[in-house]
């Protein structure tokens, strides 16, 4: 009877053993303490990529001459009238357009700019003569290219109408966009020689100034 006791506590304590020994397996392994113990172990760190893009403010006339060759008024004929469209561009007088559409002007940076315009010389310097007209008109080549200072559309701007060119400079498009498919302007002139106007090569320079500080 003593003998079957002893058995009895025998395969108890192993019973016990065994199941302490599970208790501490699952408390290393499932409480976090096996990863400590045995060195592993799981952590973070962080890195950076960094880089600065410059900012580039650039324009440039992409059709930088009209041409009319020579030309006069036709006899009998007070004046001429000169435009730069496509059609009609020349009545009373026999000077030829050589490239219709007016100047092209293109936003080529990165940002937006304003615009401002200069001639060398008014009308009548550049064509002399008996109420000589020398006018130009700003539009848009590509739909919202030029906005107004809060570019939010055109309101507020000279876009679309002729106004005498002056030496004086003058803003014309207070944000002139960058992105691709709305970054250029059209500058189309109205020019009436007079009969009596100068004669010779006549020539004036268009300047466009890009100025960012004002945006």
């Amino acid at each position: 009877m003593k003998s079957k006791n002893n058995n009895l506590i025998l395969i108890l304590t192993i019973i016990a053993i065994i199941a302490v020994f599970f208790a501490v397996i699952t408390f290393f392994f499932f409480g976090g303490l096996g990863s400590r113990i045995s060195g592993y172990a799981t952590t973070t760190s962080t890195g950076e990529v960094n880089l600065t893009v410059e900012t580039l403010a650039v324009i440039n006339f992409t059709t930088n001459v009209i041409n009319y060759g020579s030309g006069r008024v036709n006899s009998g004929s007070s004046h001429a009238a000169l435009t730069t469209f496509a059609t009609g561009n020349v009545t009373g007088g026999n000077w030829t357009l050589q490239t219709a559409g007016g100047l092209r002007l293109q936003n080529l940076g990165n940002v937006n700019v304003s615009l401002n315009l200069s001639s060398s010389k008014a009308a009548a310097t550049f064509i002399g003569g008996t109420t000589p007209v020398f006018k130009w008109n700003v539009t848009n080549l590509e739909a919202s290219s030029c906005l107004n200072s809060t570019g939010t559309g055109e309101t507020g701007l000279n876009l679309y109408a002729f106004f005498d060119v002056n030496t004086t400079t003058t803003n014309f498009c207070p944000r002139l966009n960058y992105l691709d498919t709305a970054d250029t302007i059209r500058i189309d002139f109205n020019i009436t020689v007079p009969a009596d106007s100068q004669t010779g090569a006549l020539t004036t320079t268009i300047t466009a100034t890009a100025d960012t500080t004002l945006l």
